[in-house]
């Protein structure tokens, strides 16, 4: 018996699509979100203490976002899509990083230590995001 070939739906789209749309989604969302804190940032009295902070928050988001978005779009495969999601993101990151950093800016340890955390978040994100919603399950017949 030969089983039929998995066909999309008009509402999926290829990975490469989904990758791209997502990524780019989460980033433009992060974006915005470090926009706001910035400005949040810039009306406090001391505006130096909320960076780091303010920092941080749009790391860990556009890290989850970067999986979850992708796997959201695709509806299989959370674990590949959000690991492909992490690995762009993190390759931006870096190239990033290449192209502005300061000589002697920061320790090359400290960068270092970001990219596996890039990837554990975003492959958790997309797990999340791939997730079937209801899975329906067959009872034992007794």
């Amino acid at each position: 018996m030969k089983s039929k070939p998995f066909a999309k739906s008009r509402s999926e789209r290829g990975f490469a699509g989904s990758l791209a749309r997502g990524v780019l989604l989460a980033l433009l969302f992060t974006g915005l979100l470090l926009l706001l804190l910035s400005f949040i940032s810039y009306k406090n009295a001391d505006p130096s203490r909320l960076i780091k902070p303010c920092a941080a928050v749009g790391f860990v988001l556009a890290a989850f976002l970067s999986g979850f978005l992708p796997a959201r779009f695709y509806k299989r495969r959370g674990l590949l899509i959000g690991l492909s999601g992490g690995t762009i993101l993190a390759l931006t990151f870096a190239v990033l990083s290449l192209i502005l950093a300061k000589d002697g800016s920061a320790p090359a340890a400290a960068r270092w230590i970001g990219y596996p955390a890039i990837l554990l978040l975003s492959t958790f994100g997309g797990l999340l995001g791939g997730a079937k919603r209801h899975v329906r399950r067959r009872r034992p017949k007794f």
